[in-house]
């Protein structure tokens, strides 16, 4: 058994190194991301390090331009993936991530933070569109579910270091604190090698015979199966140069579109971002009785905890039973929280009873969240689409993702501030309802499915009806 053990880890260890090194970054882009849950108070506080107050549509446009940002990156995913490789990509969302921490930093006034907010939403989908995708290339089969849960682990260590950061730091602390962690994604980016997909797609066999050696940890012979796979699959996939309208082209590619797109969005819809930028005012708002600050932590922690847990369960439950039981328990959790809020701060009736409800159902939410209605999308993108338009179609889904997410964060806090937060909250409740329908009565199940097989079924094809090699 040991034995065993140490054979595994001599071989699998550098697989684990390279998708850290390129998961890394998405730790400093978690905390990008949940920057604005303690910053926030502060900016309002006397050592904010802009000379006045901030209105209630400033602060929105603080949390939502981060989101307005991500729109961008798709496109630069899209263009340049096939032209410069995953490498290169995500040694570039370097970029617009320090131009981020750097503004911010040495921000004295509004736009500048907002600028700030734009490149690390730039940042962020330029990760989110090539990390996933860098692992998946990198990895042997039977480790890849594991390995892509690093992407989101370390998203969750960026948002529990935000927070547990901010409560203990001044603007410039928790700001330089970022800024510092994100320097050293520029080493471990250029020790990461390219991966051997993009290497034979552009011809470079040796390169890719290499790298593979280096990942699998054995010898040129013993690669050389998987790298003729290669060879041959990318000679089958690429007889004709992909474009954006194979993804409508057929009825199943239209099909796992509208499927995946509606997923991208409800992921948004149901409010993920608008609790992680806005937590601590949050659990202000809603009338726990638990500091926010020691609230957020919690969450940030919970977060983290379960994204250990998504890559056991995801295989094994299958997609859709998640999809339909993840929606529905964020549904009530929402539901619930809008009527403790409702009898709290608009009724004043006496809640403490149950003052440990909203807290409760965040946690139970970021649970939820965690295991089901985050992951399960972008699984599904690299599931119901052929190699050639998955480029195209993670690109779709990430933006129509964006937008969404644009759209909620920047318009919530207006809703709770006219309507009163639980309306706010009976909203996001609404919108992972309609989550929870579509997924127990147009989503189809992919566990365990070939590619074949989930083709057949999107085009309601028998296997009469199959086309035949010509």
């Amino acid at each position: 058994m040991l034995d065993t053990l140490r054979t595994l880890i001599r071989l699998k260890w550098r697989q684990y190194v390279f998708a850290s090194m390129a998961s890394y970054g998405s730790l400093c882009t978690g905390m990008s991301m949940g920057w604005t849950s303690p910053v926030l108070p502060m900016l309002r506080g006397p050592n904010s390090p802009l000379s006045r107050q901030l209105t209630l549509q400033e602060e929105s446009w603080i949390g939502s331009l981060l989101v307005l940002g991500g729109l961008i990156g798709p496109f630069i995913t899209i263009i340049l993936s096939k032209y410069i490789g995953r490498r290169w990509l995500i040694m570039g969302s370097n970029v617009p991530l320090l131009l981020g921490w750097l503004l911010a930093g040495v921000a004295t006034d509004l736009p500048t933070i907002y600028v700030a907010r734009l490149f690390w939403g730039c940042a962020v989908a330029m990760q989110f569109a090539t990390v996933p995708i860098y692992i998946g290339e990198i990895a042997e089969d039977k480790i890849r579910g594991s390995l892509s849960a690093l992407f989101l682990l370390f998203i969750n260590i960026g948002f529990l270091l935000a927070y547990a950061i901010g409560p203990f730091a001044t603007y410039w602390g928790l700001t330089a604190s970022g800024g510092i962690l994100s320097l050293f994604y520029i080493p471990f980016t250029w020790l990461i090698p390219e991966t051997p997909f993009f290497l034979v797609f552009k011809g470079r066999h040796e390169e890719a015979s290499e790298v593979l050696v280096k990942l699998r940890g054995t010898s040129k012979e013993a690669v050389q199966p998987e790298l003729e796979g290669l060879k041959a699959m990318i000679e089958r996939e690429y007889k004709v140069e992909p474009k954006i309208s194979d993804l409508w082209a057929t009825r199943g590619n239209f099909k796992a579109l509208g499927i995946c797109v509606f997923l991208a969005m409800l992921l948004q819809l149901s409010g993920i971002d608008v609790l992680l930028f806005y937590m601590e005012e949050l659990l202000d708002k809603i009338g726990t009785k638990m500091s926010p600050s020691d609230g957020t932590i919690i969450m940030g922690a919970v977060q983290m905890v379960t994204s250990f847990i998504t890559p056991l369960v995801v295989d094994r439950l299958g997609r859709r039973l998640l999809m339909w039981t993840t929606s529905l328990g964020l549904t009530i959790c929402l539901t619930l929280i809008g009527l403790y809020a409702l009898m709290d701060s608009h009724y004043k009736y006496n809640v403490a009873p149950v003052a440990f409800l909203p807290l409760l159902c965040l946690v139970v939410y970021m649970i939820l969240f965690t295991l089901g209605v985050g992951p399960v999308p972008w699984i599904l993108v690299g599931e119901m689409f052929p190699l050639k338009t998955k480029c195209y179609a993670s690109g779709m889904s990430s933006f129509m993702c964006w937008l969404a997410g644009f759209i909620w964060t920047r318009f919530f806090r207006d809703v709770a501030a006219s309507y009163g937060i639980y309306t706010a909250f009976w909203i996001l409740a609404v919108c992972s309802g309609f989550g929870f329908i579509f997924s127990i009565t147009l989503l189809p199940e992919t566990k365990g499915k070939t590619f074949d097989e989930i083709q057949d079924m999107l085009n309601n094809r028998t296997k009469e009806e199959k086309p035949t090699e010509a």
